[in-house]
């Protein structure tokens, strides 16, 4: 049955008279075309190379078209530029395996458009060489190519792309996400479960994530919209920006300001930039070694102990009027260190010349313990 399978396939693929046409002059197409039936909630896995378009249908029939092109002084130049075509089908069960090889020369381009089942129970597509693309499928999406974009919309299931380089672009996501490229951009417009992002060159944009977000690039600035859960960002090079956060938010950067919105609890290091985060909840941990802090605690904030410590600049910090907070405030900058409080309960600890200076007191009777040292800048805590 299995050799009956490849025999059928490679058959109707091959022996069909191909066509080619003259596009413009000088410029020519060749197409192949066939279909075959699929069983359902089947896997398919594709083996191809070149640009590969995928889209989701009714029915239970999968069907295919693949178009060369090349440009050529004459149809025998061409014929002989676009070679043959490898087309295999292994079936086991609800698995197929579909090899669609063009043995075509390096300047024919190849495109394979492909319509499958909607409800395919999962797609795994891997090309030497070429852009992918997916769309209206309710299961799951597995793309593997050496180079080149991939770009998914309207997926139910989950979703994994790897690129050895190239952007990958993901729209609405039903299931967990996976992008790993080796230099270039990741950006999601939504994710409905756990995204994981890793990029060794290229920007990091996430709309919206329902669950739990791990970023990561070497060389490029991070942006989150909104989380649903906890966010962890690391960046070499850049910037970060996590504009809400239902969770806690883990980030750090060697070159770049980190900007949070809005979290529950923060961890953030900058090497060289400026930290600024609002937060509602949890502790706050924030360091930076060329930078200066701002945080804001928010209305009904049910802090833990935190601390906020700058090497060289600026610490201020916003407190509600009613938030109940034990504050030790020290300044190493020099002979004249500065430390100016809206609070009356904080009081400076007496010190000598040589000494840093520090105000220490509980506000509203006290609560968790907020530490702040600067190395090299002013201390400032402002009553909202």
């Amino acid at each position: 049955m299995l050799g009956a399978c490849i025999v059928a396939l490679a058959g109707s693929l091959l022996a069909q008279e191909a066509r080619v046409v003259e596009e413009q002059p000088s410029h020519w197409v060749k197409t192949y075309s066939g279909e075959f039936v699929s069983p359902p909630g089947a896997t398919l896995r594709l083996i191809t190379r070149g640009h590969v378009i995928v889209r989701g249908a009714g029915g239970d029939r999968v069907g295919y078209m693949l178009t060369e092109r090349v440009r050529a002084r004459t149809l025998e130049n061409a014929q002989r530029l676009f070679g043959k075509v490898i087309a295999t089908m292994m079936r086991r069960d609800a698995a197929m395996t579909l090899t669609l090889l063009p043995m075509s020369a390096e300047p024919v381009a190849v495109e394979w458009n492909l319509n499958v089942p909607r409800r395919i129970g999962s797609l795994l597509i891997s090309t030497q060489i070429g852009d992918v693309e997916a769309y209206d499928l309710d299961g799951s999406v597995h793309v593997d190519t050496a180079a080149g974009q991939v770009h998914c919309d309207r997926i139910g299931g989950g979703v994994e792309a790897n690129t050895g380089g190239g952007e990958i672009r993901l729209g609405r996501v039903g299931g967990p996400a996976r992008c790993i490229s080796a230099a270039g951009s990741i950006l999601i417009d939504s994710a409905a479960r756990e995204t994981v992002c890793r990029t060794a060159g290229g920007e990091i944009q996430v709309r919206d994530a329902g669950g739990p977000l791990t970023l990561s690039t070497e060389g490029g600035n991070i942006e989150v919209d909104r989380a649903g859960s906890s966010v962890e960002a690391h960046t070499g090079e850049g910037t970060i920006q996590i504009v809400r956060a239902a969770g806690a938010v883990l980030a750090d950067t060697r070159g770049g300001a980190i900007d949070v919105g809005g979290a529950s609890g923060a961890n953030c290091q900058s090497a060289a930039g400026m930290v600024r985060v609002k937060a509602s909840a949890g502790p706050l941990k924030i360091e930076t070694a060329m930078g200066s802090i701002l945080a804001e605690l928010l209305s009904g904030s049910r802090l833990n102990n935190s601390s906020l410590l700058a090497g060289s600049g600026d610490i201020t910090v916003l407190i509600p009027s009613n938030l109940a907070l034990s504050v030790v405030a020290r300044n190493d900058s020099g002979a004249s260190p500065r430390i100016f409080s809206d609070f009356s309960e904080l009081r400076a600890r007496p010190a000598s010349l040589r000494q840093a200076a520090v105000f220490e007191g509980a506000i509203n009777g006290g609560g968790p313990v907020l530490m702040l040292d600067t190395s090299g800048g002013v201390i400032y805590l402002k009553k909202k």
